[in-house]
Parts: structure tokens; sequence; C-alpha cells
């Protein structure tokens, strides 16, 4: 019976070692902090449509899905436009939420009515994304036509505030989005600063 108890515990002991010894000589898993993400579900998760354009750093546009990790791209900060580094690109595959659409214009009207008419801009994203506005981040779906939102100008260098216009809520769906996540927490989308 002892005989028995001893090769029972040196066995045990064996495949203890073993699964130890095993643990430790395998490959590591090293995770770096800049990775894809893809997700599926994606109630209140922030995107835009593929093609929303990115200012770069040196003031080119990429298309938001051409975008890489590492690459440096603008925003602004205290009225002021800085670099940043995109530390993660998101990407959703057949995302369920829809488009919210806001067009925008200058907030300064002009004195002089032969002046020819600005476009207005429009901005696309899902309801929950963070925009930057003059009073702090806010969610593009508790956007009013009071709100004032920041645009960045690549080609004088200025920062300029545009007023919210026409909102159109559930505007369209996309079959593929992205987001970015950066250093500075915002970056530029149709120069309009958007935050994560």
């Amino acid at each position: 019976m002892m005989f028995i108890k001893k090769r029972i515990a040196i066995c045990m002991f064996v495949l203890i070692s073993g699964n130890v010894l095993a643990q430790n000589v395998g490959p590591k898993i090293i995770r770096s902090e800049a990775t894809h993400k893809f997700f599926k579900k994606n109630k209140r998760y922030k995107y835009f449509s593929d093609n929303a354009s990115v200012t770069m750093a040196d003031g080119s546009v990429k298309s938001i899905s051409e975008v890489k990790i590492g690459e440096n791209v603008k925003t602004c900060r205290n009225g002021k436009t800085i670099t940043t580094q995109v530390k993660q690109v998101e990407i959703f595959e057949s995302p369920s939420s829809l488009l919210t659409a806001v067009y925008l214009r200058p907030s300064e009207k002009s004195n002089y009515t032969n002046e020819p008419l600005i476009p207005a801009l429009l901005l696309e994203a899902t309801p929950h994304h963070l925009v930057q506005t003059s009073h702090g981040k806010k969610k593009m779906k508790e956007l009013s036509k009071n709100d004032i939102l920041i645009h960045y100008e690549p080609e004088t260098g200025v920062v300029s505030s545009w007023k919210v216009g026409l909102i159109h809520t559930k505007a369209r769906k996309v079959n593929k989005a992205y987001n970015l996540e950066t250093e500075e927490g915002t970056y530029l989308i149709g120069n309009m600063v958007m935050a994560q």
C-alpha cells in the first residue's frame, strides 16, 4: 500500500513539474498597445464611415480607413493646431448604429450681402461620438443649433468656430466603419475636432 502511494505521489510531482516547465518554456505573447481592434456588436460604439477625411500632420488628407497606427495627425488644443500620434485603429464590421449628420456654417455672420454663400460643412458620426464644442465635449446626439464646433483650415492654419445648423439623426447606415485613438485624445475629421 505504501509503495502505491509513493508511486502516485511521484507521478503527480512529475506531471506538475512538466506542466510548470511547459508554461515557462513556451512562447511569450507580448501585446502591443498599438493594435487594431475589431468589433461586431456595437450599439454604443463611436465611429465614422470608411471615407471620413482625417487631416494628417503634414496637412494632407486621408480616408480614415487608410490611416495607420503610428502615423501623426493634426488636432487642436487651446485654439492652436498640434500633432498627435495614432495609437489604435478601431474597425467595425457591419455596424448597427446609423450615422448622425450635422451641417455646420461659420459662426461669424458677414455684413456684406454680395459675398458668395459659404457652403455648409457636413459632419457624420455615430450618435454617441464626442465632438469638441466651445463649451467642452458633447455627444453628436446632444448637439443643438446653439452649439459651436472648432474647425481647422489647413490652407491658412486658422482655427475658427462653426455653428450647428441642421441635424439629421439616423442619416444613413454604413457597411464598415472606423475610429482612431490618439495620444492627445482628439483628431480632426473633415477638419472638425473629434474627441475619443
